[in-house]
């Protein structure tokens, strides 16, 4: 059976190359073949906001480093300490997502493909306070055990130093989940929010209204969707 593995990374473009490094990664990106067989590509998003690039991406079988996809363009972005060789993206830890293939039957691949063209990636981005890291994961994971397909079915936070990055696709699409989660409990707070409330670092120059949750800007999109039987690309779509 296959195995369909979900990548998030960050990258930051150098200073004065933002649009050299954007053009770029979305050059490279819309020049992969995106395919449903062992080692192919489904899906890849790339959003910005600032300097920073997010991007998502789906692996059939194995995990797709970002050497492999965007290894012409370290040119345009800063390289990231920590490892012993350099290195231009850094990964983001899944935290929380609202479904994953192995809640579904059958054929992972074909269970997980969209049926349907995406109209939009939707990306937000908050800062969570340093003390209240641990807090935040154990609620989500309880939430993702207990209450599987409660959302968004592609939605998913991750994590990388303070920052969370929740990435969803919109119309959204919300699937009940086939099998049940890890967790039999019942104890996720039905007031969340107020929950939710105090882990957050408020952004003092976002527009009114995100002062939690930043909207960032999409830039491309590809996936391989099935509207009946036919393989197609949805296409890209340029901010």
């Amino acid at each position: 059976m296959p195995t369909i593995h979900r990548s998030i990374y960050r990258a930051e473009a150098k200073g004065g190359q933002e649009a050299a490094a954007v053009a770029a990664l979305c050059a490279q990106a819309h020049e992969l073949v995106l395919g449903t067989a062992p080692g192919d590509l489904l899906t890849i998003s790339l959003l910005r906001w600032a300097r920073q690039i997010f991007a998502y991406w789906e692996s059939i079988d194995e995990p797709r480093t970002p050497e492999r996809i965007f290894g012409l363009c370290a040119e345009q972005l800063e390289p990231w300490p920590g490892a012993a060789t350099p290195r231009t993206f850094v990964p983001m830890m899944d935290i929380f997502h609202y479904l994953a293939p192995e809640n579904l039957h059958g054929d992972p691949v074909e269970a997980w493909r969209r049926k349907a063209p995406v109209a939009q990636v939707w990306g937000r981005l908050a800062r969570l306070q340093p003390s209240m890291v641990s807090s935040y994961i154990f609620y989500h994971y309880q939430m993702q055990e207990e209450k599987p397909g409660v959302g968004d079915q592609y939605g998913i936070i991750s994590l990388h130093e303070d920052l969370i990055f929740f990435y969803q696709e919109r119309p959204a699409v919300v699937r009940a989940a086939e099998k049940p989660g890890k967790l039999q409990t019942t104890n996720t707070p039905p007031h969340w929010h107020d929950v939710m409330f105090p882990h957050f670092h408020r952004w003092d120059d976002a527009p009114p209204g995100q002062e939690i949750w930043r909207e960032i800007e999409p830039l491309l999109h590809r996936t391989m969707y099935k509207p009946s039987t036919t393989l197609l690309d949805a296409g890209v779509f340029p901010s």
